[in-house]
């Protein structure tokens, strides 16, 4: 066994050991271009960021704002069936003016 093939053994035996679970993504050649610009940008006087610690990084700042704006939600109601938000009624109102679905639950999309 060459040492290389030792060391990518190594590499994915710490990987599972961690649970880290390879997801790919289809990017189009604009989306790679602004990618491969903010890994070199957010990196600051740094080495680059990887494109898999770029993402890892995105995802783990989005979980902390939502957490934030979950917390924040939990502390009210629904104006028209006043149950607990986020989940409220389940948008069995959605369309009134009054119900949360209709306007509010866009607070939390992207």
């Amino acid at each position: 066994m060459t040492p290389a093939t030792k060391r990518k053994q190594a590499q994915r035996a710490r990987r599972a050991a961690l649970g880290i679970k390879r997801v790919e993504v289809a990017l189009s050649e604009r989306e790679r271009q602004q990618l491969d610009h903010l890994r070199i940008a957010r990196a600051g006087a740094g080495a680059p960021y990887t494109a898999d610690e770029y993402i890892s990084t995105l995802i783990r700042r989005d979980w902390e704002k939502w957490l934030e704006q979950e917390a924040e939600l939990q502390k009210q109601t629904c104006p028209l069936c006043e149950c607990e938000l986020p989940t409220g009624c389940g948008g069995a109102f959605k369309g009134q003016a009054e119900c949360w679905h209709t306007q509010g639950d866009k607070t939390l999309a992207l």
